[in-house]
């Protein structure tokens, strides 16, 4: 299966359109019927789609999503949405909602998006303890009642209880349920040792098992599979400590990271890409 993300265009009046508040979209769906916010471009495994509060349904790859929709992500999938301007990706166990609020935005009930808006502001993120806000690349955790923020590139605004924090690259905050943010700090360094494969590709098969190495003593760390050339994340994985095993399906070149987690489980930087090449 081909893995990769088209290339988005939007214009003035189309950006315009999709931050229009909700009566205008409401018109929009009572003449033309509901308007599409945003294309599922990956779905990986069990992805499930409920449009405005009906029954969960499996989602499809390459589908729309509107106001009202929500999505969620089974314990070992993964789910791409793209916008004219911006992309978020759902990690396993993420439930993702676009409310029928009169300012459009996105509501995070549960698990982690990776938010990336390159050229302009993203849609604001909401959770029940904080609204997140900016331009660049950010994950966005919501468990345990408490939102844990952490800016990759760019720089993005985090509020919570009437409070308001500005996160550059390499920082982060953690908001508690009722409270301000926690002032921005920096997030744990890139694991760097002992990290296999590396640059130079290790081949398997489509679906053989590979273990992943690396060196550290952090609380947790989270991992992820990108092809090579692209951004889109395949695969992702929350885990507590090296090796893991993986497996990937697809014929390919692809690249591999890792991240340490710290004690409050905030997310630090990306470690250098490691090459897997899958061949048959």
């Amino acid at each position: 299966m081909r893995r990769s993300s088209d290339a988005t265009r939007a214009g003035a009046f189309g950006l315009l359109a999709l931050l229009t508040a909700a009566p205008a979209l409401a018109q929009a769906a009572a003449d033309k019927g509901p308007l599409a916010l945003a294309k599922l471009s990956v779905v990986e495994r069990k992805v499930e789609l409920s449009k405005k509060d009906a029954k969960w349904q499996n989602a499809v790859e390459g589908g729309p999503l509107s106001v009202g929709d929500a999505l969620r992500t089974g314990p070992d999938a993964v789910a791409r949405l793209e916008l004219p301007w911006m992309a978020l990706t759902l990690s396993p166990g993420s439930t993702l909602r676009f409310p029928d609020a009169f300012l459009l935005q996105a509501t995070l009930e549960a698990g982690r998006a990776l938010v990336e808006a390159p050229r302009l502001d993203a849609l604001k993120l909401v959770t029940d303890e904080a609204e997140v806000r900016g331009q660049g690349r950010a994950v966005v955790r919501r468990e345990r009642k408490s939102t844990l923020v952490t800016c990759l590139a760019g720089r993005f605004a985090v509020e919570g209880a009437k409070a308001t924090v500005t996160l550059g690259p390499g920082q982060g905050t953690v908001v508690a349920a009722g409270k301000a943010p926690s002032a921005p700090q920096g997030v744990l360094p890139p694991p760097s040792d002992g990290l296999w494969p590396a640059r130079d590709p290790v081949y398997v098969t489509p679906g053989e098992p590979l273990e992943l190495r690396w060196k550290g003593s952090a609380p947790g760390y989270q991992l992820e599979v990108l092809p090579v050339g692209s951004d889109v994340v395949l695969v992702q994985r929350d885990v507590t400590a090296p090796p893991v095993k993986i497996e990937v399906p697809w014929e390919g070149a692809f690249r591999w990271r890792v991240s340490a987690r710290d004690a409050r489980g905030l997310e630090g930087l990306p470690s250098v890409d490691g090459l897997i090449a899958v061949d048959r």
